[in-house]
């Protein structure tokens, strides 16, 4: 049998991509290495009776458009959202709560520094204006870097390019805010998966990725999804199924078959020969070129370019069965708002260089910046009554370690965790019933991500924009002809986006002349901001802006103000 589309992986690219071929009239089939389907974005009974979001836990990056267009609530997905995004714990007992509502929240930071409020308000509205400049290109073509810099300068932000784009994360919260509380907290989002620390030069603009999410048309908030993050790629199945996609599970592929220079199909391992007019793989970018294509099909400069993508960096999860909530520091352990968001233990931007440090000499730091989620305290469906699931992950890890291999350490890593854990927490030493551990050696080895990057490489400016991953793939398109790439290791980057498997599909839909699966969309004018971004320009209206949004009664207009960029089909994507 033979198909117009074979795509590789059943990661949320892979299958996003899948959909926008399938609506557009292709035949297509899906192979996946695993028995489910997912890739990193999966939901598993990784302890028996409990449900994980095994990998990726939050959604936030997930576009609205792609969400829309597959119609994945139709399809079974449901997100939802807690009452509060953060709780960010200190080894001294104290803690910051970032809520939901704006109001809230500015009077949970002047708890630390009135100025750092004040600032939180400015800080958010600059993060949206560079947002609103960079969101109609998720969508399209990666743009030159020169186009990006261009648009930012005719604007008159290159202040604004500068901060999100150039600077480290430290120079860059170091502008706006004095309390380390906060800048502790903030700093999380800048060191997710990268080989750095938060005095890395362009770490400014992975904070940025992490934080102009939006939920719900909210911008900068996150939601969970019902069932754990495996919701969105079973929508993504179920979407594509009725638009007759073929999904195999089980399916590994050897190799892409190539005849006189061209994608014919893919070998899979068990000899098998599926035909197909293209192939697109949702694998990394060193694992599409460099394993399921035979050397002799590539140049060999460009083989070792493929070769210098820089995928280093990486994180880890433990995943802890509980009989008893974390009774942290300060409070108990009846469930609360300490239990219901993402939540970080020792945060401080000396525990991040610390761990810097660490990584590049291969080692682990004496103490750990931990995040955790404990999903079933808002979906209890996760695990049985009277128990929770509590993920733990730590970011800023090397893959290759100075002495032995991760199997060698991957329990005694663990047990150190869970002490740091039991620091901020003493009462779980006694109400821990299952651990599983993903190291970075499992996402490579279990996910199929190379190095244990989750982004499938790093994302600072050299691999921004049309650079992504390499100036040659910016396109999507191999140099093999029919043979295209669609994962996060593409424009526009990392997280459950669902941006680089739209991109793709239109790029091969176009090659084929088939038309686009759904309404084009044009980079549009970047907005301005409305009327609170004006009002914001003055001293005296910030002043005013501040004291409005820090009343419970003007929530409304704070709302309006947070409007992200959401599902439009007027054009602009944003």
């Amino acid at each position: 049998m033979s198909y117009d589309a074979a795509v590789i992986g059943a990661g949320h690219n892979g299958l996003v991509a899948a959909n926008y071929l399938a609506r557009a009239g292709q035949k297509v089939v899906v192979l996946e290495t695993r028995d489910i389907v997912g890739g990193a974005c999966v939901s598993e009974e990784l302890i028996p009776g409990a449900q994980w979001s095994s990998c990726a836990f939050i959604a936030g990056l997930i576009r609205p458009e792609v969400v829309e267009e597959l119609e994945l609530e139709r399809h079974g997905l449901e997100m939802y959202q807690s009452d509060v995004l953060n709780f960010s714990l200190f080894a001294d007992g104290s803690h910051l709560f970032l809520w939901k509502e704006l109001d809230r929240t500015l009077r949970e930071i002047e708890r630390y520094s009135t100025h750092d409020a004040k600032r939180f308000l400015d800080f958010g509205l600059r993060l949206k204006r560079f947002a609103d400049i960079v969101r109609p290109w998720l969508l399209q073509p990666a743009p030159l870097r020169s186009e990006v810099m261009g648009k930012f300068e005719r604007l008159g932000e290159q202040e604004l390019f500068n901060e999100f784009v150039l600077l480290s994360a430290r120079d860059l919260l170091d502008r706006y805010f004095e309390s380390e509380h906060l800048k502790g907290l903030l700093t999380f989002f800048a060191v997710v998966s990268i080989w750095g620390g938060p005095s890395t030069p362009g770490t400014g603009y992975v904070y940025g990725h992490h934080s102009w999410g939006e939920f719900k048309g909210q911008f900068g908030q996150y939601g969970f999804v019902r069932g754990g993050m495996g919701g969105i790629t079973q929508a993504l199945a179920n979407a594509a199924r009725a638009h007759g996609v073929e999904i195999r599970t089980a399916t590994p592929v050897a190799r892409v078959l190539i005849e006189h220079g061209k994608a014919r199909g893919v070998v899979l391992e068990n000899g098998e020969v599926i035909r197909s007019a293209t192939v697109i793989s949702n694998a990394d970018p060193k694992r599409s070129l460099l394993e399921l294509v035979e050397p002799s099909e590539l140049a060999a400069d460009f083989r070792t370019a493929v070769q210098n993508i820089d995928q280093r960096g990486s994180m880890a999860r433990i995943h802890l069965l509980i009989d008893e909530l974390p009774a942290y520091l300060g409070f108990d352990a009846t469930e609360g708002p300490q239990h219901r968001g993402h939540q970080l233990l020792g945060a401080s931007v000396a525990n991040y260089e610390l761990a810097w440090e660490a990584q590049r000499r291969g080692v682990f730091p004496d103490e750990y910046v931990i995040e955790a989620v404990i999903q079933s305290t808002t979906d209890p469906t996760l695990a049985p009554a009277g128990q929770h699931t509590l993920t733990l992950g730590v970011q800023q890890l090397p893959y290759e370690l100075a002495e032995g291999t991760w199997d060698d350490v991957r329990e005694s890593w663990a047990d150190r965790v869970v002490e740091d854990l039991c620091r901020y927490a003493p009462n779980l030493r006694d109400h821990i019933l299952g651990r599983y551990v993903i190291t970075p050696l499992d996402l490579e080895r279990t996910y199929g991500i190379t190095g244990g990057n989750i982004f499938h490489g790093q994302m600072f400016l050299d691999q921004l924009f049309a650079a992504r991953p390499l100036p040659e793939l910016a396109s999507y398109r191999t140099p093999i002809g029919g043979y295209y790439l669609c994962g996060v290791g593409m424009h526009p980057g990392g997280g459950v986006m669902g941006a680089s498997g739209h991109n793709a599909a239109q790029v091969v839909l176009a090659d084929r002349g088939a038309g686009p699966a759904a309404v084009a969309r044009a980079p549009g004018p970047a907005r301005s901001g409305g009327l609170v971004g004006r009002l914001m320009q003055s001293e005296s209206g910030r002043r005013a802006g501040y004291q409005l949004a820090r009343q419970k009664a003007f929530r409304p207009l704070a709302k309006l103000a947070a409007r992200g960029g959401g599902a439009r089909r007027n054009g602009s994507g944003g």
